[in-house]
């Protein structure tokens, strides 16, 4: 098992199978700023990560390397927000009762709920933290304030397409999450034990577990914000 392999076993059929079902319901031009996002914001978190030791990767089993991730890392994340993508345009088109096409409008409340969550987490990038827990809080830090900053902007559509972001998110969560542990017991890559809670599912990570379910649910709100409000 390279990283590569890695892509073309898990990552490619669901890939061909989305685009044969969704057909012509995705919509590019928001899946290319979804994509753009995830690459500016994911890559520093990323490289940030592997520069701490936190995960790496196996040389033997993965290819050049952009930073201090090889490039199948990159293609990684991208593959993933193409697949969440493409399974919400798919139920849009299967079950277009699902839609409920309502607009992001930005209230006074929106402000100050965006204020309140920006002083909230430079408090907590002030608060200390045991090696032990530098994989959780390096992922929940990042991550958690973008998903709470999606609600305050649009809670009402967000609740309203709730089974959308729900399937989306479970789904791909799961899904790989068990391509992960296939990956981890192949030794694609691999986390430092100091680094890392040590509650394990499996042999896997709940940090590594809780990033699949965090990131699929992101990249699915992420898409449904950008789309417009008839499509949505």
């Amino acid at each position: 098992m390279t990283y590569f392999r890695f892509h073309l076993l898990f990552n490619l059929p669901p890939t061909l199978l989305l685009l044969g079902l969704a057909g012509g319901a995705w919509h590019l031009s928001s899946l290319a700023a979804v994509l753009a996002v995830v690459l500016l914001f994911t890559s520093p978190w990323d490289n940030a990560a592997a520069r701490r030791g936190i995960w790496g990767f196996d040389p033997a089993k993965s290819g050049r390397k952009i930073g201090w991730l090889p490039w199948e890392e990159y293609l990684f994340f991208l593959w993933q927000s193409v697949n969440v993508i493409g399974t919400v345009a798919w139920l849009f088109k299967a079950f277009p009762g699902l839609r409920c096409g309502l607009p992001t409008p930005v209230g006074k409340g929106t402000g100050i709920g965006l204020a309140v969550l920006i002083v909230l987490w430079l408090a907590a990038g002030r608060l200390r933290c045991v090696p032990r827990w530098n994989y959780a809080r390096h992922l929940l830090y990042w991550f958690l304030p973008v998903l709470a900053a999606q609600w305050i902007v649009a809670p009402a559509l967000l609740a309203a397409l709730g089974p959308v972001l729900a399937a989306a998110g479970l789904f791909w969560g799961t899904y790989l999450s068990l391509a992960d542990w296939v990956a981890v017991r192949a030794g694609v890559w691999h986390f430092d034990a100091a680094q890392i809670s040590g509650w394990k599912v499996r042999g896997l990570p709940v940090e590594e577990i809780a990033f699949f379910y965090l990131t699929s649910l992101l990249v699915a709100q992420s898409y449904l914000l950008l789309l417009p409000a008839s499509l949505r």
